[in-house]
């Protein structure tokens, strides 16, 4: 994921972050010349600014209001801040002239938190300094962040970090060269265009480079930097991402920085920032990240990183590049089946979600939980994938072309991707846009009816409002022999005439899940996210062992976005869904009390989906003892698309889905 856009520290204001100097900026804004020493044994920064104000601006300066400002002088005047909330707000007046901004401040903060969760780190914008690492990101406030009227300034900066020698230091920007003098290390990041602002990271890491060609000639670096015992990760990783690269240059066009970066944390961490991305050190040992969250990553330099979001409307490049990045590369690598499984993986977690739940595309500001990964990721893609069936790829590439050339290094929003389309293939999307991105659920097209007359049959389809604008594949086999008729429905009926001389004919409405919809029932077998998503799932925690029981409240509180209600074990499944945990013996015997399928798969513990019979989904969880349900704590929740799988020592040994099978509907000539 990006970097998520800034968070004024009291009152979370959802806007997107900025920065400032080399070069002139597109609009008046300040440059801001940076420098800092930090001292990551001791938990501390020192920091020195130097901004320049353009002339007729009034400008609002935002800093956390732990951070200890020492010195601060406008024009060589003393100027003082005033405190709202979490901030230090520094006011200047519009001026004739333009004015200078000299500022000094100190920072003391804790080291990271090894421990903390991947859901933690989404909403962690306080500084963190140690020697196993730091980060401080621009949106938790470190430095004075610009705003105007209309919000938060994009700027430049040029940002020089002074560090012990034995760190390394990286910020987006272009870096100029290391010096090293008596046990101190310098370096400089400039950043030339208009940016969202100066995250900066450090850690004792072991720096590898590799210079590749860009599509316009240009010589790029690729450059790891790897804590010691993940160094030898490096060259596997600059391989991956000189692949990626090349071939995402291949549909937009040139790289719009010099460098690309990957640095590793010592918490469980995945940001993309503009020219680099900063990953957990244990997410960066698993062996499928460099084709997964990597080329994620690498494209968020186009989206989000380099056409930057608008400040309200909803931020489109989680969706954009999850469709360009995760299935584009599931499509090359796996071809149909597995974009297939894919697609279905994403309508399942939408599915579980209540109508409550269903928030807008408009209304998506960023991830912090998994019912919100599935509306602005998952929910995204599948709208861009409907929108390419549409327009068709020559016009959808066109119209994406379009949207990167006009808005680079620019703030755009949903409006301005619509308007690209449109000028890109000619029609008119203001429906399509109006209730997919703005509009809230799901789809629910369905067969209903077909009716068998001297020419054929006549099939009639039906949707609920709001009636969205969908072009529906109906698939249908005759004599073994499968054909696809896209069927347009754009309100609440539409029918189709289908030839057949005679016999009979199977119908299946989408069943390659193409659609943004919801999942009949029954469509599809369960998987363990369709329950943990559910907002009104119960709990059950089996009697018999009560370590086991804390060991389950840990999990849970790990795991689900909010606290589920209790249900006792007597009461039977019914048409809500359940998490179940207890030991062996007692989920054993849960399953025999309430009639339902034993257990079928052994490990020190085991999860899996299961359908009751009203419909409820059921999410079981057992274990052999609380410790080893403990050590599956971190490793389960993100298993939620399996429909089973078994953990040892706090790893997965084996998971898989439950086979699903194409629901056809069959109609025969008297």
């Amino acid at each position: 994921m990006r970097m998520p856009g800034w968070r004024a520290l009291a009152g979370r204001l959802a806007v997107a972050m900025c920065a400032g100097l080399p070069g002139q900026a597109a609009l008046a804004a300040p440059q801001l010349d940076l420098t800092v020493r930090l001292e990551p044994a001791q938990g501390s920064l020192s920091a020195h600014a130097l901004i320049a104000l353009p002339a007729n601006e009034a400008i609002d300066l935002r800093i956390d209001a732990r951070h200890r400002i020492t010195s601060m002088q406008l024009d060589g005047g003393a100027l003082r801040a005033s405190t709202d909330g979490g901030l230090q707000l520094i006011r200047i007046a519009a001026a004739s002239q333009p004015r200078r901004l000299e500022l000094r401040w100190a920072i003391r903060a804790d080291a990271p938190d090894a421990a903390a969760s991947h859901r933690d780190t989404l909403t962690a914008f306080a500084p963190q300094i140690g020697e196993a690492g730091s980060f401080l990101p621009a949106g938790g406030a470190w430095y004075p962040l610009p705003f105007d009227s209309a919000g938060p300034l994009l700027h430049r900066y040029r940002l020089t970090v002074d560090l012990p020698a034995a760190q390394r230091a990286l910020a987006p920007g272009d870096r100029q060269p290391d010096t090293v003098r008596d046990g101190r290390r310098t370096v400089r990041f400039d950043m030339a265009q208009d940016s969202e602002g100066a995250d900066l990271m450090a850690g004792p890491w072991v720096e590898a480079e590799r210079s590749v060609r860009s599509i316009d000639g240009r010589t790029l670096t690729l450059a790891t930097l790897f804590h010691p015992d993940i160094a030898d990760q490096a060259e596997g990783y600059l391989d991956a991402a000189a692949s990626h690269l090349a071939r995402i240059e291949q549909t937009l066009g040139a790289y719009p920085y010099s460098r690309f970066s990957i640095a590793s944390s010592p918490t469980p961490t995945g940001f993309g920032m503009a020219g680099l991305t900063y990953l957990g050190i244990d997410v960066l040992r698993l062996p499928f990240i460099r084709h997964t969250s990597l080329p994620h990553e690498i494209l968020h330099n186009w989206w989000g990183n380099g056409v930057h979001l608008a400040l309200a409307g909803g931020n489109w490049s989680e969706g954009l590049t999850t469709f360009m990045a995760d299935y584009a590369l599931r499509e090359a690598s796996q071809g149909e089946e597995g974009a297939r499984a894919m697609r279905l993986d994403w309508l399942r977690g939408l599915s579980a979600l209540s109508p409550a739940a269903q928030g807008s595309l408009a209304g998506f500001a960023g991830r912090t939980h998994d019912a919100s990964q599935s509306i602005g990721y998952h929910k995204a893609a599948l709208v861009f994938l409907m929108l390419r069936d549409t327009l068709g790829a020559p016009a959808f590439d066109r119209g994406l072309r379009d949207f990167w050339q006009a808005h680079r290094h620019r703030r755009a929003g949903w409006p301005d991707l619509r308007a690209a389309f449109e000028r890109a293939s000619g029609r008119d999307l203001e429906r399509h846009f109006a209730l997919w991105v703005d509009g809230s659920g799901l789809a629910a097209p369905a067969i209903a009816g077909a009716v068998a007359g001297p020419d054929g049959l006549t099939v009639t389809l039906q949707q609920p409002a709001p009636h969205y604008p969908l072009d529906v594949p109906l698939h249908v086999r005759i004599a073994g022999q499968t054909r696809v008729e896209q069927v347009a429905l754009p309100g609440a009926q539409a029918r189709v005439s289908l030839p057949l001389a005679a016999g009979c004919a199977e119908l299946a409405l989408d069943p390659d899940f193409r659609l943004a919809r919801r999942l009949a029932p029954g469509e599809a077998p369960p998987v363990l996210r369709e329950a943990t998503l559910d907002d009104t799932l119960g709990l059950t925690v089996l009697p018999g062992d009560e370590h086991l029981a804390a060991a389950a409240r840990t999990l849970t509180t790990q795991w689900l976005d909010r606290a589920p209600t209790a249900i006792d074990a007597a009461q039977p499944p019914g048409r809500a869904s359940r998490l179940v945990i207890g030991s062996f013996a007692a989920i054993d015997g849960w399953l025999a009390r309430h009639r339902l399928p034993a257990r079928d798969r052994d490990g020190e513990v085991v999860a899996w989906a299961l359908r009751a019979p009203a419909g409820g989904t059921l999410a079981l969880v057992t274990a052999r003892d609380a410790d080893a349900l403990a050590r599956a704590t971190s490793a389960l929740p993100h298993y939620g698309q399996q429909g089973w799988v078994t953990l040892a020592g706090g790893r997965a040994t084996a998971r898989g889905q439950w086979p699903a099978a194409t629901k056809w509907t069959k109609v025969c000539l008297p």
